[in-house]
């Protein structure tokens, strides 16, 4: 059985539903799950609600689970470094409680989606290969890699099985602005306000952008990969765009102009982050499948006639 921590999040909500469709037996933990989500997925996965905050529940969760897939986290780049300490105690601690947790109950595989956006911090190295010295200047940059070296020990010491994925910027339909993360869910928001855009510095700073669809695929095959397999894997793009190229191809999308003012940059952000993703082929036989655009197409247009898309009139 595999399980999805954090199955009512953006990530999590499409994997569960990729995984239910397919018969896959799942277990799906969260906080919360909302009544839609329990008529829809209740008869073909064992929804779970339990709080990482919550050890006993956690750990009586994983009764039966040969595969954890850990999406949960309430740490997020967007708040720079005002919440260290609680960074610390409300993720590295119940995270390092889960793992051991894991290893008593004999789970299988680890997968950790972890953070290619900040565990590496500034370089001028790009596309950005694995094997890159890590230096984050975010506490959740730092939080990620931690918890990354707590799977890696419990891998040497104990033969967990693993694989963590540092995911780029991941987008698409039913992503949510929330804990300040999400440029593109962020633009929408402000845009439905009648607020305008507010761009972080000259909108030059450039990120690795990756479409939903193919987030789940790597997470299947991560969670498929050959006993004995402990890895770390970017998941992105290969390539980067700009904030304003991201701004533009919306406007373009959508057949608007956003109203748009530049703010203060944060001293927590990287110029410049673009993964190098040859390892996802040869480790998942991965690559990303959808075109920036297309993507953008699908997660911002409503679904027209015969499942095609229409702009908002």
């Amino acid at each position: 059985m595999i399980g999805i921590y954090g199955a009512n999040g953006f990530i999590g909500r499409h994997l569960l539903s990729r995984l239910a469709a397919r018969g896959t037996p799942v277990r799906a933990v969260s906080r919360h799950f909302a009544p839609e989500l329990v008529e829809r997925f209740g008869s073909s996965a064992d929804l779970v609600e339990a709080s990482l905050d919550d050890p006993i529940a956690m750990a009586s969760s994983l009764s039966g689970v040969e595969t954890v897939i850990q999406l949960v986290s309430t740490s997020s780049p967007g708040l720079g470094n005002r919440f260290n300490v609680s960074d610390i105690r409300d993720n590295v601690i119940p995270h390092v409680e889960f793992l051991q947790n894991c290893v008593g109950f004999g789970v299988k595989r680890y997968v950790f989606v972890s953070s290619g956006g900040t565990v590496y911090g500034p370089t001028s190295t790009v596309p950005i290969r694995e094997d890159h010295p890590t230096n984050p200047i975010s506490s959740h940059g730092l939080t990620k890699l931690t918890i990354e070296n707590y799977i890696r020990m419990h891998g040497h010491v104990d033969g967990l099985d693993h694989v963590i994925l540092r995911l780029a910027n991941a987008f698409g339909p039913g992503q949510a602005f929330r804990k300040g993360q999400g440029l593109i869910p962020a633009v929408m928001e402000r845009h439905r306000q009648g607020q305008p855009v507010q761009i972080i510095g000259d909108g030059s700073s450039r990120r690795d952008y990756v479409y939903i669809d193919d987030v789940v695929d790597a997470l299947e095959a991560a969670a498929a990969v050959p006993a004995g397999t402990r890895a770390v894997v970017n998941i992105g793009s290969g390539s980067s765009l700009s904030v304003t190229e991201v701004l533009d191809a919306m406007e373009d999308v959508l057949g608007v102009r956003f109203r748009r003012e530049h703010v203060g940059r944060r001293g927590t952000d990287v110029d410049i982050n673009q993964l190098d993703i040859a390892r996802a082929g040869d480790v998942l036989a991965w690559r990303p499948r959808t075109a920036f655009r297309d993507g953008l197409a699908r997660m911002l247009l409503p679904a027209g006639p015969r499942g095609g898309t229409q702009r908002p009139s």
